[in-house]
């Protein structure tokens, strides 16, 4: 659907294409905050429903702002679709866009993912959250026992005060017994999930759980008397008032949606509807972010105009790693959360005893030996990452429609301390399967707030690439 409120962008991707190719497929070096000041004019605060929850590694929503609203995709109003959705960033996108809203569906690999990407995009009648706060309160004001909703994990008194831990079961009981719509109980979880890494007893300058030792900070006395006072709430916490205030600040984020009539009428409207981009079928999607698998459909051929999506990174962020705490909270096992850790695109949990063998994708390959020679454990993670990009690759091509596009948003990596351009490696196994290449950009991120810390070798996040693939039959 296409609103003309605002003058639609002159990307221009036939120059570009032509300027790239002559460039020797050099990436072209493009500013999106800057090209889209003129979107964001009277919609800055449409924005804030991205910050419900904390989500690491979030793409840079300037990136999906602009091209969704460029003169070169305007036409292309079919459904959307983000295989690798995190916490809904495109999705949001796509369905406030000031110049094109499309109906879009997201495919995500964790579970605390699907459930921020759902409620980020679900209108709600918000004069029912004052009732269901009030029902909420007697619920946990009620409780005298709540040991039933205590998760069983490993140390969780390592993470967890006993009185954190009753009381996040009390209200855990509360959330769970609402007499509510799966809609709204959502909401209310995606808010309970936020109050979890505030009263962990986990460092929070580190996203994957680490314990807290305030003397680390010892050289920055501000800081490590603030982590000092952390760990002394964290023993005997407000877990109500945090709660209270986790949904204000989430009520009022998310009123935003109710300002477009498409999605208050459901013309537009984004799914969440499976877990595995590498075979994507459509599922239902339940309560904490759990997919109903009982019913499945397959995805229509030809009724997806348009991918846009930013894949998991090379050696980099650990997701489910770093939503663990919540992920028990919300009901996840700690074997589940073992599972998702190992079948989940770019896990180093690899059976120490699987083969390398080449995927036929020369750059590719060439990378694999070289760190082969090095190092077989990181070959192994390299040639699983790339292995199983590849089959998502595939899948794409399958399900998108002649004459349609895929967007890639990659970061920049580092494998044993050398520079990796994991887009044109992306990029090759994307022309390898059947897509053709178009062009590829580079945005230089120049606030330090978005620059995403990697784990181990990873480094810093400082660019992101933005690779434009197109179906041609």
């Amino acid at each position: 659907m296409c609103s003309m409120m605002l003058k639609i962008p002159e990307f221009g991707l036939e120059r570009l294409n032509k300027e790239y190719i002559q460039k020797g497929r050099a990436p072209i070096i493009f500013n999106f905050k800057g090209a889209s000041s003129h979107l964001l004019n009277d919609n800055k605060d449409n924005r804030y429903v991205q910050y419900i929850h904390y989500y690491p590694g979030r793409i840079f929503p300037y990136i999906p702002l602009y091209l969704l609203s460029s003169n070169d995709f305007a036409h292309l109003d079919g459904y959307l679709l983000d295989p690798f959705a995190g916490s809904g960033t495109i999705l949001l996108e796509s369905i406030i866009n000031p110049v094109v809203k499309r109906n879009s569906m997201g495919v995500e690999i964790n579970p605390l993912a699907r459930l921020i990407s759902k409620v980020k995009t679900t209108p709600l009648d918000f004069s029912k959250i004052e009732q269901f706060m009030q029902e909420l309160q007697s619920l946990y004001k009620d409780t005298i026992n709540g040991k039933d909703y205590i998760p069983e994990f490993k140390n969780r008194q390592l993470w967890f005060s006993c009185n954190a831990i009753k009381k996040l079961a009390k209200l855990k009981y509360a959330v769970k017994n609402l007499d509510a719509s799966l809609d709204y109980k959502d909401f209310f979880w995606v808010c309970f999930s936020t109050i979890i890494r505030k009263i962990a007893k986990a460092d929070p300058y580190i996203p994957p759980p680490v314990v807290l030792k305030p003397e680390k900070y010892i050289n920055s006395p501000r800081k490590y008397e603030r982590l000092k006072i952390f760990l002394k709430d964290a023993e005997d916490p407000n877990v109500w008032s945090l709660f209270e205030n986790a949904v204000d600040s989430n009520r009022n984020r998310l009123g935003v949606l109710n300002r477009f009539e498409e999605l208050k009428h459901d013309i537009i409207k984004a799914e969440i509807v499976w877990d595995d981009a590498r075979n994507i079928k459509k599922g239902c999607l339940s309560e904490c972010g759990r997919i109903d698998k009982k019913s499945v459909e397959e995805v229509r051929l030809n009724n997806i105009d348009l991918i846009f999506t930013s894949p998991p990174y090379l050696t980099a962020q650990k997701y489910i790693r770093t939503n663990k705490l919540e992920l028990f909270w919300l009901g996840y096992s700690e074997i589940e959360v073992r599972k998702l850790e190992k079948i989940s695109i770019g896990t180093e949990r690899i059976k120490k005893n699987s083969e390398i063998s080449p995927l036929g994708v020369k750059s590719i390959d060439l990378l694999v030996d070289c760190v082969l020679s090095q190092s077989f454990d990181r070959a192994l993670t390299i040639h699983k990452y790339f292995k199983d990009m590849r089959e998502a690759l595939k899948e794409m091509h399958r399900l998108l429609g002649k004459g349609g596009y895929a967007i890639l948003v990659l970061g920049d990596n580092k494998v044993l301390g050398k520079k990796v351009n994991t887009y044109r490696l992306v990029a090759d196994a994307a022309v390898d399967v059947g897509f053709s290449e178009i062009l590829t950009l580079k945005d230089t991120i120049k606030s330090r707030s978005m620059l995403t810390k990697r784990d181990g070798t990873g480094g810093l996040i400082k660019n992101e690439y933005v690779v434009i693939l197109k179906k041609e039959t």
